[in-house]
């Protein structure tokens, strides 16, 4: 991404606006059935004009995992928290945080997050296969 959402929102206010980039997210926690993954700073202002909307789904191979909670972007590293499905597997590897345009009750926030997903797995599958747990142990 060469330039931030918030840069892109100033210069093109317009309802017709649609975010077409993923947020690369770690998992940097995952105790109790919460996952916990970080966003790098570069995206705090973005993550700062999203909205969280019921029932935002972590989805792996289409499949809802879980349910974003909250997105944390007052840390200098956002934070986006989520609640695991208890029979969902937990992957430890990398995600993805996908925005689109809010629902009509949430639009005092520029955008929304759309879904939570393991990032693309050619293009992390060298450098780290993604590993599998049993969420409920």
């Amino acid at each position: 991404m060469t330039e931030s959402f918030a840069k892109e929102h100033e210069r093109s206010p317009g309802p017709d606006r649609q975010p077409d980039t993923a947020i690369p997210l770690r998992v940097v926690g995952f105790s109790h059935g919460i996952l916990f993954l970080a966003a790098g700073p570069k995206y705090q202002e973005v993550l700062k004009q999203t909205a969280v909307e019921p029932a935002t789904p972590l989805l792996v191979d289409g499949r809802r995992h879980g349910m974003l909670l909250r997105v944390d972007a007052s840390r200098q590293e956002p934070l986006l928290v989520i609640q695991m499905d208890p029979r969902a597997k937990f992957r430890n590897g990398s995600y993805q945080v996908r925005l689109r345009l809010p629902l009509q009750r949430s639009a005092t926030k520029p955008y929304a997050v759309d879904l939570v997903e393991p990032a693309a797995r050619a293009k992390h599958a060298a450098a780290q296969p993604p590993v599998a747990d049993d969420v409920g142990r």
